[in-house]
């Protein structure tokens, strides 16, 4: 797909590119999603370190952001990510 020609010349490891699109696709009327790393290992078929590797590699090359969630309590649960969409990023 031409929009995602970027991402593809970017470097981005191939599995970082599916985790990518596995992110776009469940974003929602507000442009973020939170999955868990173990819901996204699960549907792209990996383990939960290469979800953790394949979003700190989209982080660092300015494809996602990423914000801390927490509960009334204090407790972590999963985090928020927005990704900035190919035309975002010309």
């Amino acid at each position: 797909m031409i929009e995602f020609e970027m991402i593809y010349r970017d470097e981005v490891s191939a599995k970082a590119v599916s985790v990518y699109r596995y992110l776009l696709d469940r974003q929602g009327k507000h442009d973020n999603c939170f999955p868990a790393h173990k819901t996204i290992a699960r549907d792209n078929k990996c383990s939960v370190s290469t979800v953790k590797r394949a979003i700190d590699e989209l982080v660092k090359k300015g494809y996602i952001e990423r914000m801390n969630r927490r509960r009334p309590n204090g407790s972590k649960t999963s985090n928020l990510y927005v990704c900035k969409t190919p035309k975002l990023l010309f």
